[in-house]
């Protein structure tokens, strides 16, 4: 799987987990971490994104794409944030964030997002 593929792959995931468990309400940042230790591991260098103009999001910018920038433009982007997973889940465990999104569901959304990445690096080798 090329990293283009992986990309695409994270943001049909991204959608399909904010259908079902509403991750960009309230659970952005928290995604975002994860997707930033993924990126860590695999050496995959990436930005932090933060949107604050139309409420907060966070999201994550690889080369030129954006994974799960939800309907945010770029023209919204109010930071670019040379920020770490560690930097992203402190913010995220110290933040007061929309209940919409249930911590219950950190787990599944982990094991998810882990899993495209193993397919990624299984795929590579």
């Amino acid at each position: 799987m090329s990293r283009k593929e992986l990309f695409k792959q994270l943001n049909r995931l991204c959608e399909e987990l904010n259908y079902k468990y509403s991750i960009n309400c309230g659970g952005c940042c928290y995604v975002a971490a994860v997707l930033a230790e993924q990126f860590e591991l695999h050496n995959i260098p990436f930005t932090v994104i933060h949107y604050n103009e139309c409420g907060c999001h966070y999201a994550i910018k690889v080369s030129d794409r954006y994974i799960n920038r939800d309907d945010y433009r770029k023209r919204e982007i109010s930071e670019y944030l040379d920020w770490s997973s560690s930097d992203l889940f402190e913010v995220y465990n110290d933040g007061d964030w929309n209940k919409c999104y249930s911590t219950i569901h950190n787990s599944t959304v982990r094991k998810a997002i882990v899993k495209v990445f193993s397919k990624y690096e299984n795929r590579r080798a």
